[in-house]
């Protein structure tokens, strides 16, 4: 039983993620701080954190500090399979991945990120508009629906433990 969401972010997309996701399933959601006071290293959870540089922020950390069933990775690219896959490579990951679209706050970026997302966005080929747009001017992509599969396969997880 996922006992419950633990999240990491760094301009709020991740944050409301977790919120959206913690009312669908109903089950509480925690920044990893609080969760290292309120939960043990046993109890089961979803871990959300945005992705910087093709790496999941504080998966190493998190998953030091409880048993992850589920990750959901927050990043500005449009969803493929292609860039899910190679999450999961760089990342070493065998659990459960789902990626979900966020988006780039230049107001909430700050420092050395706010940096690498600039010279990110440089990289970006002018061919593609809708991402040298989002470069550009920022964007949010947090959507509800981005979570269905996440909150399909916790359902159907929970249905099975009941049969």
């Amino acid at each position: 039983m996922i006992k419950a969401i633990v999240y990491h972010t760094n301009t709020g997309h991740t944050y409301t993620y977790a919120q959206i996701l913690s009312k669908k399933l109903n089950i509480p959601f925690y920044s990893l701080k609080e969760a290292k006071e309120k939960l043990k290293k046993e109890d089961t959870i979803i871990f959300l954190s945005w992705i910087c540089a093709g790496k999941i922020s504080k998966l190493k950390k998190a998953n030091k500090n409880f048993q992850i069933k589920y990750i959901g990775a927050v990043g500005a690219y449009p969803k493929t399979t292609k860039y899910l896959e190679e999450l999961k490579i760089n990342n070493q990951i065998i659990l459960p991945c789902f990626y979900l679209r966020g988006g780039i706050d230049y107001h909430k970026l700050k420092g050395i990120f706010k940096i690498i997302v600039k010279m990110v966005g440089k990289t970006v080929p002018k061919e593609n508009i809708e991402l040298s747009k989002l470069f550009t001017n920022g964007g949010n992509f947090v959507k509800e629906q981005n979570l269905e599969e996440l909150i399909k396969a916790v359902k159907n997880e929970g249905d099975k433990n009941n049969e």
